[in-house]
Formats: structure tokens, sequence, C-alpha cells
């Protein structure tokens, strides 16, 4: 079968819309599950830093709400029955169904932010500015790049941007 290019593009476009719809639906089940979440912290591969891995789950301080190393148990339970039901077949209360979905939205063209300074913590890895990304759960957190990833950025929420020349905000 032959599709044609401009029908190849409109399906790479839908299949970002709904990335982008899916990462609504992750931020609003980790805010339900976690009131003070602010950010969902993913960690790139050493060896290849395309593949993303689950870190944690931050309030807009940096505060860890949930660390996913080592493995941890299931999160708590979702009793919002809308938000469950958006989760179809998959648990959020398991965090391998999660890093599935997360990966996914990679996989179609999705890019998520970089973690902001203010979030970072002294026991991150490494040099944390490359290898920590986010998707921001809500109105409170601020991306680390506000000009990253044009169309393709899977941003869900975001803090109001800041005045052009405010310190740290170029």
């Amino acid at each position: 079968m032959r599709t044609t290019v401009d029908h190849f593009t409109t399906a790479e476009k839908v299949a970002l819309d709904q990335a982008c719809g899916l990462a609504r639906t992750i931020a609003d089940t980790f805010t339900a599950m976690y009131p003070s979440a602010a950010y969902l912290v993913l960690e790139r591969d050493e060896d290849d830093p395309d593949v993303l891995w689950l870190h944690s789950i931050r309030d807009v301080t940096g505060g860890i709400l949930c660390d996913f190393e080592p493995a941890s148990a299931a999160l708590p339970g979702l009793t919002d029955a809308d938000l469950r039901q958006a989760w179809g077949e998959r648990d959020p209360q398991l965090p391998g169904d999660l890093l599935d979905l997360v990966r996914r939205m990679g996989d179609v063209g999705g890019c998520f932010d970089f973690l902001p300074d203010s979030a970072e913590r002294e026991d991150d890895p490494g040099d944390s500015g490359p290898s920590l990304l986010c998707l921001l759960l809500s109105d409170q957190a601020e991306p680390g790049l506000w000009d990253w990833g044009g169309e393709a950025i899977l941003r869900p929420y975001s803090a109001p941007r800041p005045p052009t020349g405010a310190p740290g905000h170029d």
C-alpha cells in the first residue's frame, strides 16, 4: 500500500496532537495523586540519550514526592473516575505503564522540557541540566528553557512566563 507524503505528514501531526493530550492526562493524574506535584522528572540513559527513564515526581521547589529509584512499589491510588477511565487498560499506579507511555510520546516526536535550576537537587545524577528532562504537571511549574521544542513540546501546564529581562529568564 502506498501513501502520500501529505497523508503521512497529517498522521504525524495527529500523533503529536494526541501526545500533547496524553501529556495533559498524565499531568492531571499525578496532580490528583500528589496535589503538590509540579514536575515528572525523566532521566536520559547514560549510553543512549534517546532513551528515557523515570526519575522522580517533584514539587515546585524540587522536593521529591516520589522517587522511582530504586524501583518503587505501586504509586498511590487514583480516586478520580474520569482520569482512571482515561488510562484504559493501563494502570497509572504502575511505573512501567507510565514509562511506556512517556517513551511512546517521545517516539511520535514529542519533546520534554529541561528541568529548571529551581527544581534541581544536589544529589541529581551528573550534570543534571542535560541529563534530566521533565513534564510540567502544574501551572506553578516553570520550564528550564521557555523557548524549546516549538510545536513538539509536551507542556500541558506552565507558570506564566516572566517578563523579558527578568533574572534567569532571557
